[in-house]
C-alpha cells in the first residue's frame, strides 16, 4: 500500500508551495478581466490579512521581531516556509534599526512567468501590500518598501527594513 511517507517530506513541500504559490495567480486569470480596474484595489484587502498572519506564524514558531534584523530573518524564514525553498537571496545591510535584503530568486515571480502572466501586473501591487503587512505586523515600530522589483523588470528585489521616524 502506497502513503504519504513514501513521498519525502522535502518533496511535499516543495509541491505545496508551488500549488499554493499558484493560487493567486488563478484568480487574478478567472477574475481581473472580468473586474477590470479595481481587481488590484479588491486584491489589496486579502494581501493586507495574508500580511498579518506573519505574526501568528512568529509568534507559534517563537521567532523573534525586536530589530531589524530580526524582522528580515523571521520574514524570510516564514516566507520561504509558505512558498518554497525557490527564494534566494542574502541581506546586503545589516543593522537593528535598517536591514536590507536582495532577492535574486523569488517562487511568486517564478509562477506568474510559468503561466504565462505578466508579473507587473499581477504581482508587483500584490507583492508590495503583502510585505509592507507582513513586516508593519511583526513589529509595528518599522516600515518596509522596495527599492528594485524583479517583477518591474530589476535584476533583482531590493527591500529595506527600517525603524519608523
Amino acid at each position: 500500500m502506497v502513503s504519504i511517507e513514501d513521498v519525502p517530506a522535502e518533496q511535499r513541500w516543495e509541491i505545496a508551495a508551488r500549488a499554493a504559490s499558484a493560487i493567486p495567480f488563478a484568480y487574478d486569470i478567472a477574475f481581473r478581466e472580468a473586474i477590470g480596474e479595481k481587481y488590484d484595489e479588491m486584491e489589496r484587502p486579502i494581501m493586507v490579512e495574508a500580511g498579518k498572519e506573519f505574526r501568528n506564524l512568529a509568534s507559534a514558531l517563537g521567532l523573534p521581531t525586536g530589530n531589524a534584523r530580526e524582522i528580515d530573518e523571521t520574514f524570510w524564514i516564514i516566507g520561504t516556509i509558505l512558498n518554497g525553498p525557490e527564494f534566494r537571496g542574502e541581506t546586503t545591510e545589516e543593522g537593528d534599526d535598517r536591514t536590507v535584503r536582495k532577492t535574486t530568486q523569488c517562487p511568486i515571480l517564478n509562477r506568474a512567468v510559468e503561466m504565462g502572466l505578466d508579473p507587473q501586473i499581477v504581482a508587483l501591487t500584490a507583492c508590495q501590500t503583502y510585505h509592507k503587512s507582513a513586516i508593519e505586523n511583526l513589529n509595528p515600530g518599522f516600515i518596509h518598501q522596495f527599492n528594485k522589483t524583479m517583477c518591474s523588470g530589476d535584476p533583482y528585489c531590493e527591500s529595506v527594513i527600517e525603524r519608523r521616524k
